[in-house]
């Protein structure tokens, strides 16, 4: 089983009061396979910054390639709780010299700050913030494998159902 990051426009506040009621736009065919018999998977919670409880995310699954794909919002990187923009401005600042942002744990931004050094240097050269951002590099993971976003070839569409009466010769 193979799990992918869906990185979907998503309406926090609305998720957070909605929960699982949350209108979620889903694949139209699978992104490993292109198989069209993609069904919702149920949902996980993860936690984000701002957000006292866990909000709820909604899995698909595509039952041809068995690859599970959980929809996340594209302002966050997985594996982060904190936005990309925030965790970007953190970086920056540190990268002009400047101290770290006082309103946010100084070990969590130290971890971004390692997971950028071992981004730099993954390719041999070293490489500047922008530039990674731009090739599509999460830029703070500590990962060598699994570091890049890769977004869904295919356009995304709204669940639509609609059912009519059946009448009965």
């Amino acid at each position: 089983m193979v799990t992918l990051i869906l990185y979907l426009s998503v309406d926090l506040p609305s998720l957070s009061s909605l929960g699982k009621a949350y209108q979620w736009i889903r694949p139209r065919c699978c992104l490993r396979c292109r198989s069209t018999r993609v069904w919702g998977h149920g949902y996980v919670a993860r936690y984000f910054d701002g957000w006292k409880d866990p909000l709820w995310l909604k899995r698909w699954r595509c039952p041809d390639c068995r690859t599970v794909f959980t929809g996340r919002p594209d302002t966050h990187w997985r594996g982060f709780h904190s936005p990309w923009s925030v965790i970007l401005e953190v970086l920056r600042r540190k990268v002009l010299g400047l101290t770290f942002v006082l309103e946010l744990s100084r070990q969590r931004q130290q971890y971004w700050w390692r997971g950028f050094q071992m981004q730099c240097r993954v390719e041999g050269e070293a490489r500047e913030l922008q530039q990674l951002f731009a090739e599509g590099v999460i830029v703070a993971t500590h990962s060598l494998t699994d570091r890049a976003i890769t977004s869904a070839p295919e356009a995304l569409h709204p669940i639509f159902a609609f059912t009519t009466r059946v009448r009965s010769p």
